[in-house]
């Protein structure tokens, strides 16, 4: 029975084998199955990561283009430099603190170890920049006290700008992109840790500069070191190095003399703008702002505390005050008015206005700066005689007719440069005025306003550059220019890609014989004894311009008192123009914020500029030759009325 037993048991152990068999078989089919799928259908993609672990792609960086002037002088370029990069994973507290001590006063800004070691936590990178553009016997010194895998020195190129704070606001700065930048510009290919043209032409023209980054695929091992052993092009495909593409050179219209001369002629000013064009291109040949700063110090290391200071400086070093900035246009804005009469026959050269200083409306008293007695149209415009001008802006309608004229002379409209926030300006209609009016009827009525408006106050604004075009539009017989900044793109090797000849915004509609009449007007503000400029009269050139006087807001005075104002408080100082008077080469504006009577701040840098600009830039053979005295000696010529 027991024998019976065992070979009862016989048959059911061999039945539990072969489902023991079966299921093994099983397990190796499973496992065969998987082996294929990973070897043979997902083969490559596992041979990737595998390749990614111990290939490291380096990015090459693209030589950013140069900016030019006229003659080819570079205003900004790229130059070498050296940034310290620390891998945290491979380098002990005490070799970072060697590190810093090796910096010495670089390592100001270096983080603490355990800031570090936060940051990297925070960035998910072990890689990190502790210090940006060290000097070259820095890197040297760590190059032959420090040799540690942990840290290296990474080559980056810097932009530097060699002639620093000429043409600052125009030419830009360039500083690290955000991290809303990186995220809504991937496309672009912007990194974290890149710069990009933050402002002024760096930033218009940031696409033409930037050129196209390459790349370099590198065998490594965990620790990041270059491996030896592995030929790249074995473990991945395609392409393992591309060469990076160097940007365009952009050639400016700017004049680096002329920069130079204009920013000079403007150091006594606290604030204020120029602009000066070229009469027959409409071309910028030097824009100047005032406070300025470096672009080197705004597009290399900055601390915080530097960074506030400037933005918190209350005469606004940043803005633009050329394109950037509205004024009133104060009494330069009579060349529009006197336009207007004479093309709307409201009045004609000879019409006489006699000035005892001041006209009246309802109980509000309009100033004259004296009394000039009887004036005809020459005279007011020579003499700056507000109550000549408030005669006609008392006219029915002058206020739109003021606005159209200004309007097809370029201004409540942005000129089209494009740059550093471009304003338009504002020019009021009687609509407008109207419109405030019923909003609040402590606005007043139209007349008022208009009377204003003929002087170049109330709610007009323009900026210098309008103004400057608007001068040059008189001094070339009416064309009123599109301004350019950039006259041509050429590549690295110096091809011409890309040329912009001068372009003209419209023929603006006003006759030769008007223009020709204020042309002789602005001529006799500097020439004439009476004219408001008479003291920029140059032995040299004879210059054309208009006197204004944009006030900052009324002060109330006690008659017979005549303090100084505060700062703050003084009227802005106009003077725009042509020169030579006779054969126009340039025309320019200038304002000097708070510098008082157009006379006393502003026409004098306007006369400095004229004078080094002809005398030191202009080919003699192209000078317009200088006039003759009575005396032969060399002088202004004179009028018959002098």
């Amino acid at each position: 029975m027991e024998i019976a037993g065992k070979d009862a048991e016989l048959p059911e152990i061999g039945h539990r084998a072969r489902y023991f068999a079966v299921f093994v078989g099983l397990m190796f089919a499973a496992l065969a199955v998987r082996l294929f799928y990973l070897q043979v259908v997902e083969g490559d993609s596992y041979y990737k990561v595998t390749a990614d672990s111990i290939v490291r792609t380096v990015v090459l960086p693209a030589m950013r283009g140069q900016i030019k002037d006229r003659k080819g002088r570079v205003l900004a370029t790229t130059r070498p430099s050296y940034d310290v990069w620390v891998n945290a994973d491979q380098i002990t507290p005490e070799i970072y603190a060697r590190l810093r001590t090796l910096l010495g006063p670089e390592a100001e800004d270096v983080p603490t170890w355990d800031a570090l070691q936060e940051e990297g936590r925070k960035k998910g990178e072990k890689s990190l920049m502790v210090a940006e553009d060290i000097p070259r016997d820095t890197m040297a010194t760590l190059e032959t006290s420090l040799e540690t895998p942990g840290v290296k020195m990474v080559a980056a190129p810097r932009r530097h700008y060699p002639f620093g704070l000429l043409a600052a606001h125009a030419l830009g700065y360039m500083n690290e992109v955000t991290a809303e930048e990186v995220r809504t510009r991937k496309d672009e290919g912007y990194r974290a840790g890149e710069v990009i043209g933050r402002t002024g032409l760096e930033r218009q023209w940031e696409p033409y500069l930037r050129g196209k980054k390459g790349f370099e695929k590198q065998v490594v091992d965990k620790r990041g070191l270059r491996r030896s052993d592995l030929r790249i092009e074995d473990i991945v495909e395609g392409p393992v190095r591309e060469e990076p593409m160097p940007g365009n050179n952009v050639i400016l219209t700017l004049d680096a003399d002329a920069q130079r001369i204009t920013e000079r002629a403007l150091r006594n000013s606290r604030a204020g703008a120029v602009v000066v064009l070229e009469v027959d291109t409409g071309r910028i040949l030097a824009m100047a702002s005032r406070p300025t700063f470096d672009p080197n110090v705004m597009s290399g290391k900055l601390s915080a505390d530097v960074e506030a200071r400037i933005r918190n400086d209350r005469l606004h070093p940043f803005l633009d005050k050329s394109v950037g900035e509205t004024y009133n246009p104060g009494s330069t804005f009579k060349a529009v008015s006197t336009i207007a009469g004479l093309e709307e026959k409201l009045l004609t050269p000879e019409d006489r206005v006699t000035c005892g200083g001041f006209v009246t409306l309802g109980n509000r008293r309009f100033k004259c700066m004296k009394a000039h007695g009887s004036v005809d149209l020459h005279h007011a415009v020579v003499q700056s005689c507000n109550v000549f001008f408030y005669e006609l802006g008392a006219r029915p309608g002058m206020m739109n007719r003021l606005a159209r004229f200004a309007t097809e002379l370029g201004l409540g409209a942005p000129a089209g440069l494009g740059l550093n926030n471009e304003q338009p300006g504002f020019i009021p209609t009687e609509e407008w005025h109207k419109a405030q009016f019923a909003k609040d009827p402590s606005h007043g009525a139209v007349t008022g306003h208009a009377l204003n408006t003929v002087i170049g106050e109330g709610s007009t604004r323009v900026t210098v550059l309008q103004m400057a075009l608007l001068y040059t539009a008189i001094a070339n017989g009416g064309k009123l220019w599109l301004p350019q900044i950039v006259e041509r793109i050429e590549s690295p090797t110096g091809q011409v890609t890309e040329e912009f000849p001068p372009r003209a915004r419209r023929d603006v509609s006003v006759s030769a014989d008007t223009l020709a009449f204020l042309r002789k007007a602005l001529t006799g503000v500097v020439a004439e004894k009476i004219g408001t400029a008479h003291k920029i009269q140059s032995q040299k050139f004879e210059i054309a311009g208009k006197t204004g006087t944009a006030q900052v807001q009324q002060v109330a005075r006690k008659k017979g008192e005549d303090p100084p104002l505060p700062y703050q408080l003084a009227a802005h100082s106009w003077f725009a123009g042509f020169a030579p008077a006779g054969k126009p080469r340039i025309a320019f504006a200038v304002i000097v914020e708070h510098g008082g009577h157009g006379a006393d701040a502003a026409a004098p840098v306007a006369a400095e500029i004229v004078d080094n600009y002809l005398e030191l830039i202009v080919p003699p053979a192209e000078r317009e030759p200088p006039k003759l005295t009575r005396e032969g000696r060399p002088g202004t010529k004179r009028r018959a009325d002098q």
